[in-house]
């Protein structure tokens, strides 16, 4: 519970910060996506309840509260990370941060895709630890922007490569380790308390 809330902070943080400036709706704000800038807002809106409404639906189905609520979150959290997904495939093969950049998001919205999808298989055929450790792994993929952000702020502090080939590797850093990471405790655990 203590990791749900300190990433709900970190959440929070995020979207004051680098999501809402954006609904200011100012050119320069946008850059290089103003073209795309309906495509971002629509992904940054939903991805926006994707970040709030995760630590609650983790929060009441990990602890078995509320289980109606529980549902009615998730339905919210599974729309809003279709539709974010769907903006982000957009984005991804119209960007102009080059093709590796690109496939990296593309990778991203297809982790959120996939992991958010077996969740609800899961669920739909009572698998309830099955449910919990796709959304555990959907939800870690949700919070991949976040970590893009921060990577990409480190690699530009560390003078790491051209700005291009910053965003290009958080592209893959800032899913790809998370969820490996998380894999390896989720399995860890099960290898470990085995007799």
């Amino acid at each position: 519970m203590v990791v749900l809330w300190l990433v709900g902070i970190v959440g929070i943080l995020f979207i004051s910060v680098a999501a809402l400036p954006y609904f200011t709706l100012s050119e320069a704000r946008f850059g290089d996506y103003r073209p795309r800038r309906w495509w971002l807002l629509a992904h940054i809106s939903t991805g926006i309840v994707a970040l709030l409404t995760g630590p609650v639906q983790l929060w009441l189905g990990l602890s078995d509260r509320r289980m109606a609520v529980h549902r009615r979150v998730g339905v919210a959290y599974m729309a809003a990370v279709a539709i974010s997904a769907v903006a982000g495939y957009y984005l991804a093969f119209n960007t102009d941060g080059g093709w590796v950049f690109g496939f990296g998001l593309a990778g991203l919205a297809t982790a959120w895709v996939i992991t958010t999808s077996l969740a609800f298989v899961a669920i739909k055929r009572q698998l309830f630890e099955q449910h919990k450790e796709w959304m555990i792994r959907s939800y870690v993929v949700t919070t991949g922007f976040v970590s893009f952000r921060a990577l990409t702020i480190l690699l530009a502090a560390m003078q790491v490569g051209t700005a291009q080939e910053q965003i290009a590797a958080a592209s893959w850093f800032c899913w790809a380790v998370p969820l490996v990471l998380t894999e390896a405790v989720l399995q860890g655990r099960k290898i470990l308390t085995v007799p």
